[in-house]
């Protein structure tokens, strides 16, 4: 519709509008520019909606339309409204979306009766301290703007507090994203104790070194920290932590560096450490046979506990020369590598430290989260865990140091644990109701007493602690002894009346499967000895059913969890740490992973109708645990004719019955 056409529509409605006295008036999609002064003769409306146009300003006697409750003016082009809006005090639903205004007028406060406000996609750079007289509203979109702070009257406002506030898109207030998902109350909490004076950006991440053993993490931490390679350094035990400065462009970083320990035994620990918040450095070793399997094996570890978490790999030990890597097949398979760097920690290699610390500098560069504002009153708290001593602290000792420094409130003092266990700085299971209370603990006290405990039977004591893999709270006072003489850690940081805490950890984490109705005695799958019990050997009956998992690579965690959560199932003492004989009925199976870690293997034998129940309960089992894992890509086969076979195969050809109602029919 032509401009001057549409005005003179325009006029026609307004006159047709007052002249039979309607309430209602919609002028949308008109392509208006500007309002006849006529509009404001209709002083009995109710709702008007002018969405949809090109108006750049709305006339003054829009004011004189005092009976209004709705007003449309989302997609226009205002860059400004009239004072005369305050005259609109009958208002209940007001929608300025999509428009270009970079400021409210101080008169919007007058709007007392305003249920509903949108103001998302402008321009606006702050909001009119008079937002606090609106306190009926019970929904405001300021989404998509350009502000830079919030009225304090907003904040201390309890009425507004409680209003389905949408505030995403305004990334210079610095509320992370993770707190935007949260209540209202939550999200103004965090932006007005962190607002202004209150606080100021963390700039701390967490970066966890991973890979397996001997791939030479240490030494590249060492490097990175400026200090020379330590041939005769010894393992990693469980994790260290250090510090090192990253030169980020808006200033420095620090990163809490973790050092895991990389022998296979410690995979199954990995997981508790794995936070999304967190920056990972894999280091894989020298070996270009086995660095894309060991890649896939890591990464897929990191997206299934870190979500899109960024990711650095070195390629060590090769002298700085790049390697044959297909990282377009990891990256489709696994998500996004920010880096893929060749180093070497022997002398003359300088440079391509250098190359890694850049690499790690781009990819904290690119983590917000670093960025968050930290409240003031909890910075004393968090210099108080990180300086303090003793290796874990009971929950309400921390709840009474908050509030002796400043914070009081029950449900921030649990946020505020929640934060440092994202940093590494304390672990925390305040989520856990039986772990409540003892949730504040050093990192490395609890890595350290776990790893010491799956590594009781080593050779290296000269004797298994626990050489049936069954463990009970006495059993740990000698484990730690004898971890102390391996200088692993230091006994006394692990008194008695730690050692239940630890197994209830330890069961809580699938490491462990209590055997006895008190829960005091537990089995620990990766106690058992490596090679399987005599009469262990699969079924070799002609009359029996074989099938197996085929992996890009079998995640550590996943047979010991196996054997957890099918332990009713495991005939007497036949099982070992690969696997286990397992009895229903009259059937029995062998389950077993290969030492090259590609498949899993299931063979059943005896009557069918039991055989079938055995092998449906342990495939059911099992398919409860590729789910926790991300890209798992687990193919399923069974043996038909001599060939194994994908089991969607022998569905089609009609050899298997197809799933029922998400149970597996045999």
């Amino acid at each position: 519709m032509a401009r001057d056409e549409a005005f003179r529509y325009a006029i026609q409605k307004i006159e047709e509008t007052r002249q039979y006295k309607e309430l209602k008036l919609d002028l949308g999609q008109m392509g208006l520019t500007e309002l006849p002064e006529s509009l404001g003769q209709l002083t009995q409306l109710q709702s008007l909606n002018l969405s949809r146009n090109r108006l750049t300003m709305l006339p003054e006697s829009l004011g004189e339309l005092t009976q209004l409750e709705s007003l449309e003016l989302c997609r226009n082009q205002l860059t400004v409204l009239p004072e005369s809006l305050g005259q609109l005090t009958q208002l209940r639903s007001l929608n300025l979306s999509k428009n270009q205004l970079t400021v409210l007028p101080e008169a919007l406060g007058q709007l007392t009766r305003l249920q509903s406000l949108n103001l998302g996609d402008n321009q606006l750079t702050a909001l009119p301290e008079s937002f606090s007289k609106l306190t009926k509203l019970r929904s405001l979109d300021l989404s998509n703007n350009q502000l830079t702070t919030l009225p304090e009257s907003l904040g201390g406002h309890t009425r507004l507090r409680d209003v389905l506030i949408l505030i995403s898109g305004n990334n210079a207030l610095g509320i992370p994203r993770e707190i935007l998902k949260k209540k209202n109350a939550e999200v103004l909490d965090y932006y007005f104790s962190t607002h202004g004076d209150q606080g100021r950006a963390l700039r701390e991440l967490k970066l966890i070194v991973v890979g397996r053993g001997g791939a030479g993490k240490t030494s590249l931490v060492r490097r990175l920290n400026g200090q020379k390679l330590n041939l005769e350094e010894s393992e990693t035990h469980g994790i260290n932590i250090s510090p090192l400065s990253l030169q980020c462009s808006d200033g420095p970083v620090t990163a809490r560096v973790w050092d895991f320990g990389g022998q296979h035994v410690l995979h199954a620990m990995h997981e508790f450490f794995l936070t999304a918040r967190s920056l990972y450095l894999l280091v894989l070793g020298e070996r270009e046979d086995m660095a894309e399997r060991d890649a896939a094996y890591w990464l897929q570890l990191i997206r299934s506990y870190a979500g899109n978490a960024p990711v650095v790999v070195a390629l060590n030990k090769n002298q700085g020369r790049p390697r044959d890597m297909d990282r377009d097949s990891l990256e489709r398979n696994y998500g996004p590598i920010l880096a893929g760097v060749a180093t070497e920690c022997a002398d003359g290699y300088d440079h391509t430290i250098d190359d890694l610390r850049n690499a790690l500098t781009a990819a904290a560069n690119g983590m917000r989260e670093i960025r968050d504002k930290f409240p003031a009153k909890w910075w004393d708290i968090k210099e108080w865990l990180e300086n303090m001593q003793q290796p874990y602290l009971n929950f309400s000792v921390y709840q009474q140091h908050c509030c002796e420094l400043g914070e009081a409130d029950g449900d921030k003092q649990e946020k505020l644990a929640s934060w440092l266990n994202d940093l590494g700085i304390a672990i925390n299971y305040a989520d856990d109701e039986r772990l409540h209370d003892t949730t504040v603990l050093r990192p490395e006290w609890l890595a350290n007493g776990i790893y010491a405990i799956l590594r009781a039977n080593d050779s290296a004591h000269g004797r298994q602690y626990a050489p049936n893999a069954m463990l009970t709270a006495e059993l740990l006072g000698p484990i730690y002894q004898a971890a102390e003489k391996l200088k692993m850690l230091k006994a006394q940081d692990y008194p008695r009346e730690m050692w239940p805490f630890l197994l209830r950890l330890m069961n809580l984490f699938q490491l462990a499967f209590p055997i006895d109705d008190r829960g005091q005695q537990l089995l620990v799958p990766t106690l058992l000895p490596l090679e399987p019990p005599e009469g262990c050997d699969e079924p070799s009956d002609a009359d029996r059913s074989r099938l197996r998992y085929e992996f890009a690579v079998v995640p550590g965690p996943l047979l010991p969890k196996l054997l957890v959560r099918t332990f009713s199932l495991i005939d007497g003492d036949r099982r070992w740490r690969r696997g286990a004989m397992l009895r229903y009925g009259a059937a029995i199976a062998r389950v077993w992973t290969t030492q090259d870690e590609r498949w899993i293997h299931l063979t059943a034998v005896g009557p069918q109708a039991d055989r079938d129940e055995l092998l449906t309960m342990v495939r059911l089992t099992l398919r409860e645990l590729f789910a926790e894992y991300k890209n798992l890509h687990a193919v399923e086969q069974w043996e038909y004719k001599g060939n194994w076979v994908p089991r969607r195969t022998l569905e089609d050809i009609g050899v298997l019955s197809v799933e029922n109602d998400g149970k597996e029919v045999l």
